[in-house]
């Protein structure tokens, strides 16, 4: 098993870059969610003021 997370003596670099990578995309999933999420709120609050000037 040792011999598996060594990866022939370059183990730390590549598991450093699988951490890395999974950092980024997590980082990434969040910012993408959280961007929806304001922009349904704004579209929301957008429409809300379409619907207050037409009545």
């Amino acid at each position: 098993m040792a011999e598996f997370f060594d990866m022939g003596g370059f183990g730390g670099y590549i598991w450093t870059s699988y951490g890395f990578a999974v950092i980024c995309l997590g980082w990434l999933n969040y910012a993408s969610w959280r961007n929806a999420k304001q922009a349904a709120a704004h579209l929301a609050k957008l429409q809300d003021t379409n619907r207050s000037i037409s009545d």
